[in-house]
């Protein structure tokens, strides 16, 4: 075991490549580039674990492990510090890069560097976390042999996109006759407002001024109005620059743009890792809303990542089994949120939190869906209420 830094972590590129290609459940979030992003962008200290298998006799030693982790309190761990994956609130899998062949030894090296170290905290607090029967199989088999305990806080899905279908074939599965033909209008209606062209870039160069592009138009949309465009915070901004700064520089992201005139209206940034990749984040200029141009956008996107053959699956990257690539990617992720607590002395401590936790989040499910319920109320009231006044007679 070697417990690293990000800039150590970055000098092992070549070593992480060749794990990420072997990986049984592949993270982009995982990568050394977003290890130095997160030292870069936030002061809380980013701890690597990383599981070397011992070389044979003249053979170099091979990274079977790496789990990016962040240390700091969560909402969940508090009043205790944890050690937390994924490391930020943009990072959308905490699901450690593990060589499958060794995940059992792999796991147990980590716990116990984790147990044995003095300077670590003892709670693992770990979201989205693939539900991966091999990965989990390995991480519950290293826990039942007495380094620690675990419970499970939440359990969700997602859409991914994982098929043997052509782009064409996958496509018309997705949706009715009806609403590729009405796409089909959009696109056409589009194209009479100026040059319209679907466009991915991979150069470094153009990766970084379509980046920029990107915060831009995100940041002129709702996602600013509720604080969450990542040009909000200068921190996740930064974050974001250095990160896909430096994927780019190893062709490991992507930006996939509908342009018109040149002028993006529809923006996703895709990341890559392994077999995997990773549809981070999506925008669009919300002028051009009745024309649907994140669908047209993830239309093209589909279709660029089924035509790639080193791509085996994609996860959209959403919190929840909704939005519109939930209605079009018809395959699932299945994740779970666990809390992890590898201290001998506090067996009681795993429950409380743990508890807690599902108490603050039933609650926030409650308090959602009674908004969204008065919501709903109060458009059908006012329906109704103008019905009533434009009745003849109704004035007087």
């Amino acid at each position: 075991m070697e417990l690293a830094d990000a800039a150590r972590f970055a000098a092992l590129a070549e070593a992480w490549m060749s794990l990420a290609a072997r990986a049984g459940v592949p993270n982009a979030f995982m990568d050394p580039a977003v290890a130095l992003a997160m030292a870069e962008a936030w002061p809380d200290p980013v701890r690597i674990l990383l599981a070397w298998a011992l070389p044979e006799r003249g053979a170099p030693a091979q990274l079977v492990g790496a789990w990016l982790l962040i240390e700091r309190r969560t909402r969940l761990s508090w009043p205790y510090r944890a050690l937390v994956s994924p490391v930020c609130s943009v990072a959308y899998l905490g699901t450690p890069v593990i060589d499958p062949e060794h995940a059992r030894a792999a796991f147990a090296a980590m716990f116990a560097t984790i147990r044995k170290t003095p300077a670590l905290p003892k709670l693992v607090d770990v979201g989205d976390l693939s539900d991966d029967q091999v990965l989990m199989g390995a991480l519950k088999a290293a826990l039942s042999e007495g380094v620690g305990g675990w419970a499970q806080v939440e359990r969700r899905r997602r859409a991914k996109l994982e098929t043997q279908l052509d782009a064409k074939a996958y496509w018309t599965r997705s949706m009715s006759d009806h609403h590729r033909h009405d796409l089909a209008r959009l696109r056409r209606r589009l194209s009479e407002r100026g040059k319209l062209e679907f466009r991915v870039v991979r150069d470094p160069d153009a990766v970084a001024a379509e980046v920029e592009e990107f915060l831009v138009l995100e940041a002129s949309g709702w996602k600013a109005a509720r604080h969450s465009a990542l040009a909000c915070d200068p921190a996740t901004a930064r974050f974001t620059r250095v990160m896909t700064r430096g994927l780019a520089s190893r062709g490991l992201v992507a930006v996939h743009s509908l342009r018109l005139d040149d002028r993006p209206i529809s923006s996703s940034i895709v990341l890559y890792s392994g077999t995997g990749a990773f549809t981070w984040r999506t925008s669009y200029d919300e002028s051009y809303r009745r024309f649907s141009p994140g669908i047209l956008t993830l239309e093209g996107t589909t279709t660029d990542l089924l035509s790639d053959p080193s791509v085996r699956s994609t996860d959209s990257c959403n919190h929840l089994d909704i939005g519109f690539q939930a209605q079009r990617w018809a395959e699932r992720h299945e994740i779970v949120d666990l809390v992890i607590d590898l201290g001998s002395k506090r067996p009681w401590r795993l429950a409380l939190l743990v508890g807690r936790e599902r108490c603050l989040r039933r609650c926030k499910a409650l308090a959602r869906q009674a908004y969204h319920a008065l919501r709903r109320r109060k458009a059908e009231l006012t329906v109704k209420l103008r019905r009533w006044t434009e009745r003849p007679g109704s004035a007087a």
